[in-house]
């Protein structure tokens, strides 16, 4: 059931390589990555142990599988190595020029880059499901500017 790709082994494993615990927090992680999403999902992330906390319960509500006994490991793993002190993801990409190009630098990229928007062909129902998500997850879009976001979106990229 699981596909592990060589590349996410290497970087988990190197990773984690310090202690027991951290190797057996790593595999967990690994577990996460290679079910349901790829390693940048998780990479792009800046949690604190509050917020890891919450990721974890809701992915094992959408039915992860993580072992009672692994849940605190992991957690620290990904606070410690997933937080606030890494660096914001830098675009590969010049960003389009427009109204709404300010709210998407502060709101999306702040939690990954441009490329899941780009691939993202939407109209606007779908970006306001997709937007409303991530408002839900704990994107910050101030009220007033959602509309100017969907806008500039449905620009594409």
């Amino acid at each position: 059931m699981l596909k592990i790709s060589a590349a996410v082994l290497a970087l988990l494993v190197l990773t984690s390589h310090q202690a027991y615990g951290q190797t057996q927090a790593a595999s967990s992680a690994l577990a996460c990555t290679a079910s349901c999403h790829g390693p940048s999902l998780i990479a792009q992330q800046r949690l604190d142990a509050a917020g890891w906390t919450r990721e974890l319960n809701k992915m094992i509500g959408w039915g992860a599988t993580v072992a009672d006994s692994d849940k605190d490991a992991l957690v620290a793993f990904l606070a410690r190595t997933f937080n606030n002190n890494r660096p914001r993801p830098a675009s590969s990409k010049a960003l389009p020029e427009g109204k709404g190009m300010d709210v998407f630098q502060v709101s999306c990229l702040n939690c990954h880059d441009e490329k899941p928007a780009a691939a993202l062909k939407l109209d606007r129902a779908g970006w306001m499901r997709v937007l409303d998500r991530m408002m839900s997850w704990g994107a910050h879009v101030p009220a007033d500017r959602k509309e100017d976001l969907i806008d500039y979106l449905l620009k594409g990229f």
